[in-house]
């Protein structure tokens, strides 16, 4: 469990909390193993907006060309803490980060077999995945970018306009997920995140 807030120790806004993780992602894809599910409790919102979007990586896939999906079959992602193309836009180098220890590179594969349902996800997000096994960064980047536009398509993605004392509760493997950006940073958002792993 952790918090996700914008605002500080002190009570002020913390403006690294307020673009904290408003980029595409899956949560934590180079940990092993990768979570199953995450939990989001709202505990103060922002007047207005500051919701969560969410993407539907079956359904994304589905919809992919057959085309790319004969190529992303048998390709490998290589995934990090920050530093796909989405991190490095975000937090750059940022030291606020707070990281409390290395994280090793994943491999996985681009499309995954959903433990559950048995449907190919497209596991591919552009913040924590930095490149394909045997692919120049810059190709790699372009491809990652190539299928996010495809994947955050409006018809793939879910808004969420929070309430206090919402709970949402979302498959880690099937989706991606950002912060919305679109609430006035100067207003309070405080949220309780609980991570779940498989056993």
């Amino acid at each position: 469990m952790s918090w996700l807030t914008n605002v500080d120790k002190d009570g002020n806004i913390d403006w690294f909390g307020v673009k904290r993780a408003t980029d595409w992602h899956t949560d934590s894809p180079y940990e092993d193993p990768p979570p199953r599910l995450a939990i989001l409790h709202a505990k103060e919102v922002p007047n207005d907006k500051g919701g969560t979007m969410f993407a539907d990586m079956r359904a994304a896939y589905d919809a992919l060309p057959q085309a790319m999906k004969d190529r992303l079959a048998g390709m490998t992602g290589l995934h990090g803490r920050d530093d796909g193309p989405a991190g490095v836009r975000l937090y750059g180098n940022d030291p606020r980060q707070n990281l409390d220890r290395e994280y090793a590179e994943k491999a996985r594969p681009a499309v995954v077999c959903h433990p559950v349902s048995g449907r190919s996800v497209l596991f591919v997000n552009p913040l924590h995945m930095h490149g394909f096994v045997g692919m120049a960064k810059e190709e790699a980047w372009e491809l990652i970018e190539t299928l996010m536009t495809h994947a955050t398509q409006d018809r793939f993605v879910y808004y969420h306009p929070w309430q206090v004392g919402d709970v949402l509760m979302w498959d880690e493997c099937a989706t991606m997920h950002r912060g919305a950006g679109d609430y006035r940073p100067e207003e309070r958002r405080i949220m309780l995140r609980t991570i779940v792993y498989p056993n």
